[in-house]
Formats: C-alpha cells, structure tokens, sequence
C-alpha cells in the first residue's frame, strides 16, 4: 500500500533513516512511540498507536477500539490491531524479529527504562533469536521532518493565530477593574471554545498588578485593578484548531493612562521583539536571534529582568520544538513555524511581554499574529 495520507512525511522520514558508517549501524527501522508524531506521520487522532516505518514497509499498531477508525484514517499503512491492553512496544519488537529486520531505532526520550527493557526482551525472542539485533536509542527524527511546515500546515496555523487574534479583540471588549483574573481567563476560555478551538493550547497565563511579572503565573483570585493605579495585565494564550496551534501574548495596562515607568517597561520589550523578528531568517541560528532580543533589553536597562529564552517552535502542540534560546542551535529554514516572546519582569512592579507567531520565508520570516501590539489602557 502507497497511498498514505500524508506521503511526503513518510518520504522525509525514510530520508532521514541513517545508512551504516564505521561509527554507527544502519537504521533498518524506526519504532515511533511518541503519540504525536505518530499522529504527524498517519493522520490518527486516537489515543493509543505506535508505527515502525522502514524504506519498504509503514506498520501501524493500535487496539481494537479503534479498528473502524484506524480503517478511515490510516490509508497507506499496513495496520496490525492488537487486543486492548497490549503493550505496543513488545508487539513492535516482536514484528520486527518475525519479519526478519535486522534492528532497529526507537524514540529514546519517549521511551522509559521499564518499556525499553520490555522491547528489548521482546526483540530477543524466547529462544534469544533476535539477541544480536541491534536496539538503538535515537531522537529528533520525526521532529525533523515536522519543524518544516507544508502549506496545509502553515494554513491551520494561521487560522489558529486568527482566532487567538479575535479573542484579544474580545478581552479589550470585556476585560476590566473589579474582575479576577480567573474570571477573566474563563471569559478567554469559553470565547475561543465557542468559536471553534477544539481546546486551549495551554492553560492560559492571565496576571495582574505585581502577578504580572510571575512569567508562567496562574490566573488566581486577584482582583484586577486591585491596587488602585494603572497596573499590567499579562496576558499569554493559545488555541487548537484544526490540529494546529496557535500562542499569543500581549500585555495591556488597566485602572488609568500607563504611567512613565510602565511605558518605558513596554517599549524596551517591544523594541526588543521587533528587534529579534527581524533577525528571523533563513540561515540564521537560534542562540543568535535570542541574543539580539537580549542586547536590546540590556541596551534598554532592561537586562537583568529577561531570564527565559525568546521563543520555540510552534506546530501540532505548542511547544513543537526548541528554537529561540540561549544555547539553541537550531538552523532556521523555510517552514519553520516559531514564536518571538522576549520579556520582562519586575518583581512586585509588573512583567511585560510580548509574542507573535512568525514562519520563516525564502527571505525572512512573515509575521502571522495580527495583533496590535500598541500599549492599550482599559478602564
């Protein structure tokens, strides 16, 4: 069977599938156990499934629940549905020595000690047939491939990005003095729900006042506008839609006109962002692009209160991947998806952030995020 459903994923994948070298043996197979990519490679949005690709064979292993399912959404692969319950892993082993493939690579970082030992006992056999079959821990392979996005992709994210987009233009509709910042999170909740997310890309950050600067801070009971001057809120969400998510932040100032302090704040965040996504290319290296972001906050006076990287990659989950920080590596390219969030924090003042969606182009990068980045005042 050819007709897979997204062929050009197996494609890059079996690419990638190292040759022999006198370092390192061949990669005969992949085992892929990382639901998510396994998702990425078939197109099954169970919950339970587990693929070895190999250059002649894609193998897809689930349980009988989802026989009728698997039958819809997995074209091309050969599916090999097990009894509820099945440790997939030990039926993968298992396959792989009954089919006479000579080893094989497995996800090392989404794999634990106890099922690692299970597949290697699998693979070995009862009578230590397969004992000389090589069993190697490897990463990155999948996420690879999924770092450059097709056009389908780039499409579900903007529209991703669009209804995060919307659902900014609504908090300036209803966010305000007097609410907590759970309430106004859940108003953040239920407009994204309503407006099509299949869920939120992560719980949303929603801080107030001195909160503001807690830089993954938890919407609590805190009254907005609760000290009686102009305060930030920072606000930092995303929706799923279409398999695709989206991540936005922006901060805005409630309980009067922003004050000196506040806006000199905002605007060596902003300078900083617009800074960085500028430096946002093809070629350019991630640790590179987080250091302009850190130059022009150190620049600001700002240095010292921006302790995070300044983005990652953004796909199928939120955090797709490392891109943007201080010690990354990472090589942009055509169709990598990242966001651009520099920040800063002053504790028991306020934090300010911002972050746009960004796709890198043949010449630079686009930015998908729509919102105004503007420092707005509410009542």
């Amino acid at each position: 069977m050819t007709d897979f459903l997204y062929p050009h994923r197996v494609a890059s994948l079996r690419e990638r599938l190292p040759e022999a070298d006198e370092n390192n043996p061949a990669i005969a197979a992949l085992i892929v156990s990382d639901l998510e990519n396994c998702r990425y490679l078939t197109g099954f949005s169970g919950s339970n499934a587990l693929v070895i690709v190999t250059q002649e064979q894609a193998i897809f292993f689930t349980d009988g629940r989802y026989e009728i399912q698997a039958a819809k959404e997995v074209p091309g692969f050969e599916r090999l549905i097990q009894p509820q319950g099945t440790d997939l892993a030990k039926a993968s082993a298992e396959e792989i020595r009954k089919r006479g493939i000579p080893g094989a690579g497995f996800e090392e970082a989404h794999l634990s000690v106890k099922a690692f030992n299970a597949l290697r006992t699998a693979l070995d056999g009862e009578n230590g047939e397969g004992k000389n079959l090589p069993l190697i821990g490897k990463s990155g392979y999948v996420e690879s491939v999924r770092a450059l996005k097709d056009a389908d992709e780039i499409a579900r994210i903007r529209l991703a990005v669009a209804l995060a987009d919307r659902c900014f233009d609504y908090i300036l509709t209803v966010a305000k003095t007097g609410m907590t910042e759970r309430e106004l999170a859940w108003k953040m909740e239920v407009f994204m729900r309503e407006s099509g997310a299949s869920h939120l890309s992560f719980d949303s950050i929603v801080g107030s006042g001195a909160n503001s600067a807690l830089i993954h801070g938890r919407p609590g009971d805190r009254i907005i506008g609760a000290s009686g001057e102009p305060e930030f809120i920072l606000l930092d969400f995303g929706a799923e839609l279409g398999g695709y998510c989206s991540d936005i932040t922006r901060t805005v100032v409630v309980g009067g006109a922003p004050t000196d302090k506040q806006r000199a704040q905002y605007d060596a965040v902003l300078k900083a962002q617009v800074a960085a996504i500028d430096a946002v290319k093809p070629g350019a290296v991630g640790k590179d692009i987080h250091a302009v972001a850190a130059k022009s906050l150190e620049a600001s006076g700002y240095g010292q209160y921006f302790p995070h990287g300044t983005g990652h990659q953004l796909g199928r989950v939120v955090h797709d991947g490392r891109a943007l920080g201080l010690i990354d590596e990472v090589v942009m390219r055509p169709g990598m998806v990242v966001t651009v969030e520099p920040g800063a924090y002053v504790e028991g003042f306020g934090g300010v952030r911002i972050e746009d969606v960004v796709v890198v182009t043949e010449t630079g990068c686009e930015i998908l995020t729509g919102s105004t980045k503007e420092l707005i005042a509410l009542p």
